[in-house]
């Protein structure tokens, strides 16, 4: 009778699930069966009361299960759609929805220790003098957004300090608190395959150098540094791609916006005196880069970039005329020749630019100058988070003067933290050799070494 038992409790159980919502079986029908069992003597009275009391308890346990099973899944879609909204703005008001916000910090420890050497007029200078201090050499931050898919706009504001000198002119040396002022401000519109920026937007130059030169944090890319053109302009610049993109692959470690699988172009037109002056004449400043990738299918040699960026105008300030200097009234010719060649790998960068031009984008005379930079960094194998870089540049301010350059030496080390956060220690060295003594142009230059201990945070 034992089998008859487990066969009767098997039976009930089915009948019991069907009665629970499995089909529609009512209790009535399930009270029937048990009778049933009973009165063919298989099954007790006692034997049918712990049937149904075994069987409610499983039901009643099942029941509690799946609850909890649907409420963790109920609970997890509505977690994701909340992250989802979250993450597109959902929960802010209309106007404020799909914006994103961005921002850069460049800060350091910086001791630079002066030499003394001779003036202009060959008289050895008393000059020894050190610098110790924390600086903020940027602090900015950016606001984009994007409408649809051909409009979008950014905003990009920073750190500067404005001083006033002896004379009453304004000056941006670190003298005073630093203030904010926008950097950036353009309208992005996309059209054709192409992107074209107005407003106050990037100078052609130095985005160029931004997308392969990753150490910006330790100083000034060649012609900002130079004082020949400004990093910023009021202007419209158009950008594209020869060939469609890189692959995927190459887009991990470049910047997409200059990854032309065969190369690309930037064009524009700007006011010329750059985004920290106003504009002192008509004229207006046309400069264009175009980069070739000779070998896009070449492993090893697919980050080769052959590049020459060129600009055409009139500096900003009027020369009234200085017949001794030979220089004619009017605004000066403002000529910029680039010609630069670049490998990018995952493993290292190297750089190389040539450039040749005549007056600056602020500046009062025409002047013909010549510079030549060379830079590269290699991870560090074993630690591959780890990069030594350097650069060396020569700048000649004025060609026709006679052993009028000089040369500055930079070294260091940095530490790829996080994709946000990067630590550097670097060592700068400028070299006048005996070239201070050869005229007024440089009688204000003396050697110096400079220490920088700083981070570089981003987002």
């Amino acid at each position: 009778m034992y089998w008859r038992k487990w066969l009767c409790f098997f039976v009930v159980a089915v009948g019991f699930l069907l009665w629970s919502g499995l089909a529609p079986v009512h209790a009535s029908e399930t009270a029937l069966l048990i009778n049933l069992l009973k009165k063919k003597n298989i099954i007790t009275q006692q034997e049918a009361d712990e049937i149904l009391k075994e069987l409610k308890t499983v039901a009643q346990q099942e029941k509690k299960e799946i609850k909890k099973e649907v409420k963790a899944e109920v609970k997890a879609e509505v977690t994701q759609d909340i992250k989802k909204d979250a993450g597109k703005g959902a929960f802010l008001p209309k106007s404020l929805q799909g914006f994103k916000l961005g921002g850069q910090i460049f800060a350091e420890w910086n001791a630079k220790n002066y030499y003394p050497g001779l003036t202009g007029n060959g008289v050895p200078t008393n000059v020894d003098t050190s610098s110790n201090e924390f600086a903020l050499n940027r602090g900015q931050f950016t606001l984009s957004k994007d409408f649809n898919d051909w409009l979008g706009m950014q905003l990009t504001a920073d750190v500067f300090y404005l001083s006033t000198d002896a004379a009453g002119a304004t000056s941006t040396e670190s003298h005073s608190g630093p203030e904010l002022r926008l950097k950036q401000a353009f309208a992005s519109m996309k059209y054709a395959g192409t992107t074209t920026h107005f407003g106050l937007v990037n100078t052609t130059s130095d985005d160029y150098d931004n997308s392969i030169w990753p150490f910006r944090v330790q100083g000034k890319n060649l012609l900002d540094e130079l004082g020949i053109q400004s990093t910023f302009d009021l202007g419209v610049a158009n950008q594209g791609v020869i060939g469609g993109y890189m692959d995927d692959e190459y887009l991990k470690y470049a910047n997409r916006a200059y990854s032309g699988k065969w190369g690309g172009w930037r064009a524009g037109l700007f006011n010329g005196a750059g985004y920290t002056k106003y504009e002192g004449n008509n004229n207006k400043a046309a400069s264009a880069l175009v980069y070739f990738r000779p070998l896009p299918n070449t492993p090893f040699l697919k980050g080769l970039q052959l590049a020459y960026v060129g600009t055409w105008g009139q500096g900003n300030t009027f020369i009234g005329g200085n017949t001794a200097a030979n220089q004619p009234k009017g605004y000066p010719n403002y000529l910029i020749n680039l010609a630069q060649v670049s490998l990018l790998h995952p493993w290292f960068a190297v750089m190389g630019q040539y450039y040749w031009g005549q007056g600056t984008a602020a500046g009062n005379d025409d002047t013909k100058r010549a510079a030549y930079l060379a830079s590269a960094y290699v991870r560090i194998p074993g630690i591959q988070k780890l990069r030594a870089f350097g650069k060396i540049y020569n700048y000649d301010p004025d060609t026709y003067r006679e052993k009028d350059d000089y040369n500055v030496f930079v070294a260091g080390l940095a530490y790829d933290l996080s994709p946000e956060f990067m630590p550097f220690v670097a060592w700068e060295h400028r070299d006048n050799g005996q070239n201070v003594a050869l005229g007024t142009s440089n009688s204000g230059r003396i050697d110096y070494h400079k220490y920088q201990v700083g981070v570089q945070v981003k987002f």
